[in-house]
């Protein structure tokens, strides 16, 4: 309980730095991280927080492209791609799509076509069956082949005046922020491109507490 209260009073207390007069810069410059000072936490606190490490390691990333289309009499899906993600859609990947207006009603496609021109990416898909009576429009979410990469939990990254900043466990007990340059986001990891090595832990939840403690020892 009284590990609780401690935490709920510096979280206030950065909080009550955030609504001050202060200019935004004046903020910043108060907030900003320290990667040499350790901020400790006892084992009492670890246990309240249910605080989790997770390594940065080399492992699969799978994307989800999400876009939405019209379908026709032929049961083929016509939609658009992001240009930032069109470089992951490829014939054959699976489909599951759904109208708007039922969500519940998921059905499963596969790409058939992939076509770039312009700046613009069409990809069509062909549903396995007959499709919702009604419905002329699909969300489609389409299943990426995964990339290996080293990454980390997207929980574990907070991000902050523009900076991706993750806390790893210098040693038992203790935690020093590094800020990363994050990559491809996945559904449950981010590719890191610089800021870490594989093996090293990294806070996932409880990582904001982490990061509200480090702030209020700044000032």
């Amino acid at each position: 309980m009284h590990t609780t209260l401690r935490a709920i009073a510096s979280l206030t207390a950065v909080l009550a730095v955030f609504v001050s007069p202060a200019s935004p810069q004046s903020i910043r410059d108060r907030i900003r991280l320290s990667r040499d000072k350790l901020t400790p936490i006892t084992e009492a606190q670890a246990n309240e927080l249910t605080l989790t490490l997770n390594d940065a390691a080399i492992r699969p990333i799978q994307i989800w492209v999400r876009t939405a289309g019209v379908i026709d009499a032929h049961r083929i899906i016509t939609a658009t791609v992001p240009a930032h993600e069109a470089g992951h859609v490829k014939v054959g990947q699976r489909v599951k799509a759904f109208p708007p207006e039922s969500r519940s009603s998921m059905f499963q496609a596969k790409i058939t076509r992939v076509v770039s021109e312009g700046g613009t990416t069409s990809v069509s898909a062909v549903l396995s069956g007959p499709g919702h009576d009604g419905s002329s429009r699909y969300i489609l979410e389409i299943v990426t082949e995964p990339i290996e990469a080293l990454s980390v939990p997207n929980e574990a990254i907070i991000e902050s005046d523009g900076k991706h900043v993750v806390y790893v466990e210098a040693e038992k007990g203790r935690y020093v922020p590094r800020e990363i340059r994050p990559g491809i986001q996945g559904e449950l990891y981010t590719q890191v491109l610089d800021g870490l090595t594989a093996g090293q832990q990294v806070v996932t939840f409880g990582s904001f507490f982490i990061d509200a403690d480090h702030k209020l020892k700044e000032f």
